[in-house]
Protein backbone atom coordinates (compact mmCIF):
# COMPACT_ATOMS: atom_id res chain seq x y z
CA UNK A 1 0.00 0.00 0.00
CA UNK A 2 1.19 3.40 -0.56
CA UNK A 3 1.56 5.70 2.28
CA UNK A 4 1.89 9.36 2.14
CA UNK A 5 3.14 11.92 4.44
CA UNK A 6 3.74 15.91 3.83
CA UNK A 7 6.42 18.86 5.09
CA UNK A 8 7.32 21.83 3.93
CA UNK A 9 10.75 22.83 3.63
CA UNK A 10 10.33 25.90 6.11
CA UNK A 11 9.08 23.72 8.91
CA UNK A 12 12.41 21.79 8.26
CA UNK A 13 14.15 24.15 10.32
CA UNK A 14 11.93 24.22 12.60
CA UNK A 15 12.38 24.53 16.62
CA UNK A 16 14.77 21.87 17.38
CA UNK A 17 12.00 20.40 20.13
CA UNK A 18 9.91 19.21 17.02
CA UNK A 19 12.84 17.65 15.22
CA UNK A 20 10.93 16.93 12.26
CA UNK A 21 13.89 15.62 10.28
CA UNK A 22 14.83 13.09 12.45
CA UNK A 23 11.42 12.40 12.76
CA UNK A 24 10.92 11.65 9.48
CA UNK A 25 14.31 9.89 9.30
CA UNK A 26 12.51 7.63 12.15
CA UNK A 27 9.05 7.06 10.03
CA UNK A 28 11.05 6.08 7.07
CA UNK A 29 13.11 3.54 8.38
CA UNK A 30 10.51 2.23 10.55
CA UNK A 31 8.08 1.63 7.80
CA UNK A 32 10.91 0.18 5.86
CA UNK A 33 12.14 -2.33 8.72
CA UNK A 34 8.78 -3.24 9.83
CA UNK A 35 5.91 -2.80 7.12
CA UNK A 36 5.58 -3.47 3.22
CA UNK A 37 4.50 0.26 2.79
CA UNK A 38 5.63 2.09 -0.38
CA UNK A 39 6.67 5.34 1.01
CA UNK A 40 6.11 8.70 -0.77
CA UNK A 41 6.72 12.44 0.13
CA UNK A 42 4.72 15.22 -0.73
CA UNK A 43 7.43 18.63 -0.39
CA UNK A 44 6.73 22.06 -0.31
CA UNK A 45 10.11 23.64 -1.08
CA UNK A 46 13.30 23.00 -3.56
CA UNK A 47 15.84 19.95 -3.68
CA UNK A 48 18.09 20.26 -1.11
CA UNK A 49 20.25 17.66 1.09
CA UNK A 50 17.17 16.30 2.86
CA UNK A 51 15.40 15.25 -0.59
CA UNK A 52 18.53 13.58 -1.93
CA UNK A 53 18.74 11.71 1.38
CA UNK A 54 14.50 10.60 0.94
CA UNK A 55 15.70 9.18 -2.47
CA UNK A 56 18.54 7.14 -0.85
CA UNK A 57 16.41 6.16 1.46
CA UNK A 58 13.57 4.59 -0.56
CA UNK A 59 10.88 7.10 -0.88
CA UNK A 60 9.68 8.77 -3.69
CA UNK A 61 9.52 12.22 -3.48
CA UNK A 62 6.80 14.48 -5.04
CA UNK A 63 7.64 18.72 -5.11
CA UNK A 64 3.97 20.18 -4.70
CA UNK A 65 2.73 23.42 -3.31
CA UNK A 66 -0.78 23.41 -2.57
CA UNK A 67 -2.52 24.72 -5.39
CA UNK A 68 -5.26 26.76 -3.53
CA UNK A 69 -2.38 28.34 -1.65
CA UNK A 70 -2.84 32.10 -2.70
CA UNK A 71 -6.26 31.89 -2.51
CA UNK A 72 -6.19 30.47 1.27
CA UNK A 73 -3.39 33.04 2.08
CA UNK A 74 -5.82 35.79 0.96
CA UNK A 75 -8.58 34.50 3.04
CA UNK A 76 -6.46 34.45 5.96
CA UNK A 77 -5.78 38.20 5.28
CA UNK A 78 -9.28 38.78 5.14
CA UNK A 79 -10.74 36.55 7.68
CA UNK A 80 -8.21 35.88 9.91
CA UNK A 81 -5.37 39.15 10.00
CA UNK A 82 -4.42 38.47 13.85
CA UNK A 83 -2.99 35.06 12.02
CA UNK A 84 -0.05 36.47 10.57
CA UNK A 85 1.61 33.35 9.89
CA UNK A 86 -1.26 31.02 9.79
CA UNK A 87 -0.01 29.69 6.17
CA UNK A 88 3.61 28.77 7.11
CA UNK A 89 1.48 25.38 8.93
CA UNK A 90 -1.06 25.27 6.91
CA UNK A 91 0.95 24.57 3.62
CA UNK A 92 1.79 21.73 5.33
CA UNK A 93 -1.25 20.80 6.92
CA UNK A 94 -3.68 20.92 4.22
CA UNK A 95 -1.22 19.30 2.11
CA UNK A 96 -3.10 15.84 2.71
CA UNK A 97 -6.09 17.44 0.97
CA UNK A 98 -3.89 17.22 -2.31
CA UNK A 99 -3.25 13.66 -2.29
CA UNK A 100 -6.66 12.79 -4.48
CA UNK A 101 -4.74 15.12 -7.38
CA UNK A 102 -1.09 13.60 -6.78
CA UNK A 103 -1.86 9.85 -6.44
CA UNK A 104 -4.58 8.81 -9.50
CA UNK A 105 -3.55 4.98 -9.50
CA UNK A 106 -4.90 3.72 -6.15
CA UNK A 107 -8.17 4.32 -4.70
CA UNK A 108 -7.33 3.91 -1.16
CA UNK A 109 -3.30 5.51 0.40
CA UNK A 110 -2.48 5.32 3.78
CA UNK A 111 -1.58 9.45 5.12
CA UNK A 112 0.00 9.89 8.50
CA UNK A 113 1.95 12.94 10.15
CA UNK A 114 5.51 13.04 9.98
CA UNK A 115 6.01 12.31 14.05
CA UNK A 116 4.71 8.58 13.77
CA UNK A 117 6.65 5.08 14.10
CA UNK A 118 5.93 2.06 12.75
CA UNK A 119 6.04 -1.01 15.08
CA UNK A 120 4.37 -3.70 12.57
CA UNK A 121 2.70 -4.05 8.93
CA UNK A 122 -0.39 -1.68 9.66
CA UNK A 123 -2.03 -3.80 6.76
CA UNK A 124 -4.91 -1.65 6.38
CA UNK A 125 -5.43 -2.93 3.19
CA UNK A 126 -9.01 -4.13 4.65
CA UNK A 127 -9.93 -0.56 5.19
CA UNK A 128 -11.84 1.00 2.54
CA UNK A 129 -14.09 3.66 3.98
CA UNK A 130 -16.67 5.37 1.74
CA UNK A 131 -14.18 8.91 2.76
CA UNK A 132 -11.85 8.40 5.43
CA UNK A 133 -11.05 6.32 8.26
CA UNK A 134 -9.60 7.82 11.23
CA UNK A 135 -9.01 7.34 14.99
CA UNK A 136 -9.57 9.41 17.94
CA UNK A 137 -7.16 12.41 19.22
CA UNK A 138 -6.82 12.01 23.08
CA UNK A 139 -9.04 9.14 23.67
CA UNK A 140 -9.30 5.88 22.15
CA UNK A 141 -13.05 5.93 21.50
CA UNK A 142 -13.24 9.64 20.02
CA UNK A 143 -13.66 8.11 16.67
CA UNK A 144 -16.44 11.27 15.68
CA UNK A 145 -16.38 13.65 18.95
CA UNK A 146 -12.70 14.38 18.67
CA UNK A 147 -11.08 12.71 14.91
CA UNK A 148 -7.37 12.79 15.18
CA UNK A 149 -6.34 13.30 11.21
CA UNK A 150 -2.87 12.09 11.63
CA UNK A 151 -3.35 8.69 10.41
CA UNK A 152 -5.85 8.43 7.69
CA UNK A 153 -6.57 5.82 5.48
CA UNK A 154 -7.91 8.05 2.82
CA UNK A 155 -10.53 7.28 -0.26
CA UNK A 156 -9.17 9.23 -3.04
CA UNK A 157 -11.89 8.80 -5.82
CA UNK A 158 -14.68 10.32 -2.87
CA UNK A 159 -12.27 13.27 -1.99
CA UNK A 160 -11.29 13.85 -5.29
CA UNK A 161 -15.16 14.66 -5.99
CA UNK A 162 -15.28 16.94 -3.03
CA UNK A 163 -12.71 18.90 -3.04
CA UNK A 164 -13.74 21.78 -4.79
CA UNK A 165 -16.41 22.68 -2.78
CA UNK A 166 -14.34 21.47 0.86
CA UNK A 167 -11.56 24.25 -0.78
CA UNK A 168 -14.72 27.11 -1.40
CA UNK A 169 -15.88 25.84 2.05
CA UNK A 170 -12.42 26.82 3.69
CA UNK A 171 -11.72 29.96 1.79
CA UNK A 172 -15.19 31.47 2.69
CA UNK A 173 -15.44 30.31 6.24
CA UNK A 174 -11.70 30.60 7.65
CA UNK A 175 -12.76 32.46 10.61
CA UNK A 176 -14.93 30.07 11.61
CA UNK A 177 -13.20 27.31 11.13
CA UNK A 178 -10.06 28.80 12.81
CA UNK A 179 -7.73 25.40 12.44
CA UNK A 180 -6.45 23.17 9.99
CA UNK A 181 -7.28 20.53 8.28
CA UNK A 182 -8.54 18.70 11.15
CA UNK A 183 -10.98 21.00 11.89
CA UNK A 184 -11.68 21.71 8.26
CA UNK A 185 -13.01 17.53 8.27
CA UNK A 186 -14.34 17.53 11.16
CA UNK A 187 -16.95 20.54 10.29
CA UNK A 188 -17.29 19.86 6.13
CA UNK A 189 -17.55 15.97 7.05
CA UNK A 190 -19.88 15.97 9.83
CA UNK A 191 -18.98 12.82 11.53
CA UNK A 192 -19.49 11.20 8.77
CA UNK A 193 -16.34 9.13 8.35
CA UNK A 194 -15.39 5.82 9.70
CA UNK A 195 -13.42 5.17 12.82
CA UNK A 196 -10.10 3.43 12.69
CA UNK A 197 -8.95 1.13 15.74
CA UNK A 198 -7.02 3.26 18.02
CA UNK A 199 -3.74 1.09 17.28
CA UNK A 200 -3.25 2.50 14.31
CA UNK A 201 -2.84 6.34 15.71
CA UNK A 202 -1.21 5.21 18.98
CA UNK A 203 0.02 8.07 21.63
CA UNK A 204 2.65 7.65 24.09
CA UNK A 205 0.57 9.07 26.48
CA UNK A 206 -1.77 6.08 26.55
CA UNK A 207 1.08 3.90 27.77
CA UNK A 208 2.41 0.80 26.25
CA UNK A 209 0.38 -1.58 23.86
CA UNK A 210 1.79 -4.38 22.35
CA UNK A 211 -1.17 -4.52 19.68
CA UNK A 212 0.38 -1.10 18.66
CA UNK A 213 0.95 -0.64 15.14
CA UNK A 214 1.32 2.86 14.40
CA UNK A 215 2.98 5.46 17.79
CA UNK A 216 2.07 8.56 16.95
CA UNK A 217 3.89 10.88 18.84
CA UNK A 218 1.24 13.35 18.70
CA UNK A 219 2.00 15.63 21.81
CA UNK A 220 5.27 16.06 22.99
CA UNK A 221 7.75 15.11 20.26
CA UNK A 222 10.61 12.55 20.71
CA UNK A 223 13.22 15.04 21.40
CA UNK A 224 11.08 17.07 23.69
CA UNK A 225 10.40 13.67 25.38
CA UNK A 226 13.71 12.55 25.78
CA UNK A 227 14.47 16.18 27.78
CA UNK A 228 11.24 15.37 29.82
CA UNK A 229 12.74 11.91 30.64
CA UNK A 230 16.00 13.28 31.82
CA UNK A 231 15.01 16.38 33.67
CA UNK A 232 11.09 16.78 34.63
CA UNK A 233 11.77 20.14 35.16
CA UNK A 234 12.69 20.75 31.50
CA UNK A 235 10.97 24.09 30.01
CA UNK A 236 8.89 23.98 33.39
CA UNK A 237 7.70 27.66 33.46
CA UNK A 238 7.72 27.80 28.98
CA UNK A 239 3.70 28.48 28.46
CA UNK A 240 3.79 27.43 24.91
CA UNK A 241 5.34 24.16 26.15
CA UNK A 242 2.76 23.65 28.57
CA UNK A 243 0.62 21.92 26.61
CA UNK A 244 3.56 19.18 26.02
CA UNK A 245 4.39 18.69 29.64
CA UNK A 246 1.04 18.04 30.48
CA UNK A 247 0.30 15.29 28.30
CA UNK A 248 3.96 13.94 28.41
CA UNK A 249 2.84 13.53 32.19
CA UNK A 250 -0.09 11.76 31.97
CA UNK A 251 2.04 8.67 31.03
CA UNK A 252 6.15 9.08 31.51
CA UNK A 253 6.53 5.47 31.16
CA UNK A 254 4.80 5.66 27.67
CA UNK A 255 7.36 7.82 26.79
CA UNK A 256 9.70 5.97 28.31
CA UNK A 257 9.37 2.80 26.31
CA UNK A 258 8.74 4.50 22.94
CA UNK A 259 11.50 7.06 22.95
CA UNK A 260 14.61 4.79 23.23
CA UNK A 261 13.01 2.50 20.18
CA UNK A 262 12.90 5.93 18.53
CA UNK A 263 16.10 6.46 19.10
CA UNK A 264 17.49 3.58 18.21
CA UNK A 265 15.62 3.79 15.26
CA UNK A 266 16.94 7.24 14.07
CA UNK A 267 20.48 5.82 14.78
CA UNK A 268 20.07 3.22 12.21
CA UNK A 269 18.74 5.99 9.64
CA UNK A 270 22.08 7.87 10.06
CA UNK A 271 23.84 5.21 9.47
CA UNK A 272 22.53 3.84 6.91
CA UNK A 273 22.30 7.36 5.12
CA UNK A 274 25.84 8.03 5.50
CA UNK A 275 26.79 4.68 3.98
CA UNK A 276 24.56 5.16 0.79
CA UNK A 277 26.75 8.68 1.27
CA UNK A 278 30.27 6.32 1.13
CA UNK A 279 28.80 4.35 -1.67
CA UNK A 280 27.69 7.50 -3.26
CA UNK A 281 31.27 8.84 -3.00
CA UNK A 282 33.01 5.22 -4.34
CA UNK A 283 30.77 5.49 -7.37
CA UNK A 284 31.47 8.53 -8.18
CA UNK A 285 35.32 8.20 -8.02
CA UNK A 286 35.12 5.11 -10.12
CA UNK A 287 33.78 6.68 -12.73
CA UNK A 288 35.99 9.60 -12.70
Amino acid sequence: MKWFFAITEETLSNDPDHGFIDCIRVAVRSARENTNLIPHMVFDGNECDFTREMRAAGVTVIFHRLHFYDRLLDAQRRLKPEWPNYILTAAGAFMRLELPLLETEDQYVLYTDCDVMFMKDPQVEFCKPEIFAACGQFGKQDYYADMNSGVMVMNLERMRKDLPAMVDFLCDNLDYIAGYDQELLRIFYNAHWSPLSARFNWKPYWGVDERATIVHFHAAKPPAARHLLDDPAYREHDHVFHAWRHWFFQNPAGYGYYVPLWESHLEKAKADYSLDMVNEFDALRVEN
